[in-house]
């Protein structure tokens, strides 16, 4: 006790505020059921009741991944459904915010700026809509991909690619962050490229429990095909590109067309973008490889097909982190949430704040400014 100071005390009394602050805000939710709690998790966790926790792994009674299924029957015992998988959720909001902590901390040397950002992505709306009122699971992998980033800043490559596939292991939106690996593997910066190997390698073993309680393995590999031929429309509410073409779940008129047309128009953008960064020449400082993986995720999430409007919160969060580097991009990363904030309404409320294509507008003016600022890192840093 004798070497703490007057600062670290408002330090510690600050992080005590916000760790009760973050629990109060999150209480008066709890009682909210949206239709995905009714319709899907409430009904998925009776017939884990009904056939016992091991019998139902065995069985195809959703379409979530085995590893989150893992983690409904170990909450399966809690009278409550809607409090349990809430109160998982929570964990994990705690989770990300001391992810959040040492990931800035490790890359600004700024304990201060460390509590900052966990503070902020514990109050971050979207982060406490998306589990303590939605009852969703998305900061689940979002938060291994903060700790694959934080590894990936200590150069420990295959520690920050076995965090990437225990987050692919939960959600296939994990993948979002490849592009930004393959580039970095490219140009030679800490990913080694056989390490990525250990992505699907862990996702294979995630799925060995469900598979020995006699889900047929072909079922269990092709998870992730399932969902996407479940949610065939352009966007779900994410206001990106295919909100120009009116191909969303409200106005959709070319369903299979859309979808095989947006994964080769995103695939073909991915590999222009990565073809760019590995032939430009610049040094890969981490605010550069930071503001490189914020774009490439936002590329990805404004060009791919099929896209919720949920998988726009790791964007929020490394919106945070991008701007704890930088203050002065404060304003952009606010931009960032409050347009994923304004996507979640419609769903949440049941209104349109505003009309979905000014939100894509805005996404778009967002990720120009952003690209223009990677461009001018990457020519400060020739």
């Amino acid at each position: 006790m004798k070497n703490w100071t007057k600062d670290s005390f408002v330090d510690a009394a600050f992080i005590v505020a916000i760790l009760f602050l973050a629990i109060f805000v999150r209480l008066p939710l709890l009682p909210l059921e949206t239709m995905d709690y009714q319709c899907c998790l409430a009904e998925w966790m009776d017939k884990i009741r009904e056939y016992g926790a091991w019998k139902s792994l065995g069985m195809r009674i959703s379409d979530y991944s085995p590893a989150y299924m893992y983690v409904m029957c170990l909450v399966s015992g809690f009278g409550n459904t809607l409090y349990a998988l809430k109160g998982v959720s929570i964990l994990f909001d705690f989770a990300a915010g001391l992810a959040m902590f040492f990931l800035v901390r490790e890359l600004t040397g700024n304990r201060r700026k460390g509590i900052a950002a966990m503070a902020a992505a514990l109050l971050c709306p979207t982060v406490i809509f998306n589990g303590a009122w939605w009852c969703q699971c998305d900061i689940i992998y979002v938060t291994f991909m903060l700790l694959s980033l934080l590894f990936l800043f200590r150069e420990k490559s295959i520690l920050s690619c076995l965090m990437l596939g225990i987050a692919f292991s939960f959600k296939v939106q994990a993948v979002f962050l490849l592009p930004f690996f393959v580039i970095l593997s490219l140009k030679g910066k800490t990913v080694r490229f056989w390490h990525l190997l250990l992505v699907p390698a862990v996702f294979f073993v995630s799925l060995i429990p469900s598979w020995m309680a006699g889900r047929p393995l072909g079922d269990l590999l092709g998870v992730y095909f399932l969902q996407a031929g479940e949610y065939p429309f352009g966007t779900m509410h994410f206001p990106n590109f295919y909100e120009f073409l009116h191909e969303s779940n409200v106005y959709w008129h070319h369903l299979r067309e859309v979808g095989v047309f947006g994964l080769c128009f995103s695939f073909g953008v991915l590999a222009l973008f990565a073809y760019w960064a590995y032939h430009r020449k610049f040094r890969l400082t981490p605010q550069v490889m930071v503001t490189l993986a914020l774009f490439s995720i936002c590329l990805v999430l404004f060009t791919m097909p099929h896209m919720h409007e949920r998988y726009g919160l790791v964007v929020d969060l490394l919106a945070i982190v991008y701007a704890a580097q930088r203050p002065g991009k404060a304003p952009l990363a606010a931009g960032y949430i409050l347009v994923s904030l304004l996507s979640y309404i419609p769903y949440l409320n049941h209104a349109d704040p505003l009309p979905a294509i000014w939100l894509a507008v805005a996404l778009l003016g967002l990720n120009i400014l952003l690209g223009r600022d990677l461009l001018r890192q990457v020519n400060e840093n020739r």
